[in-house]
């Protein structure tokens, strides 16, 4: 694990199947797809801005991490659910990335590159069966 990645991660990927169709309660159901396992990563959590404070949003989680290595094809929307260690206040909890995530390094050699993403916390509310 690189210096200051103290997390590990799934990276998850959701759609929507569309020829599954609704669930009992007539909500969509996503389907996920782990794309990577055991990614090293940092989160750490962001004040709120201005605007948000001004908008009225009170309650929204809002996290940037480092993901390594930057060569991972990791999207919008894509999911981080950290999976170790389990003493981390952030174990077991998921983050949804919001926007692309930013290159520190072009050069797919280059060892020293990572992803720097903006994160949203997802709150699950319910589990799915």
């Amino acid at each position: 694990m690189p210096a200051g990645l103290n997390l590990t991660a799934k990276v998850w990927d959701f759609d929507y199947d569309l020829g599954q169709g609704d669930d009992e309660i007539g909500g969509a159901q996503p389907s996920g797809t782990v794309i990577y396992e055991n990614v090293s990563c940092r989160v750490q959590s962001l004040k709120p801005t201005q605007a948000i404070r001004e908008q009225g949003i009170i309650g929204i989680d809002l996290f940037v991490g480092l993901v390594h290595p930057h060569t991972l094809d990791i999207e919008n929307n894509n999911e981080l659910e950290i999976t170790a260690p389990a003493n981390s206040p952030y174990y077991g909890k998921v983050f949804r990335i919001q926007g692309d995530p930013q290159r520190t390094s072009t050069s797919a050699s280059d060892s020293r590159g990572y992803l720097l993403v903006n994160l949203k916390r997802v709150e699950k509310s319910r589990t799915i069966q």
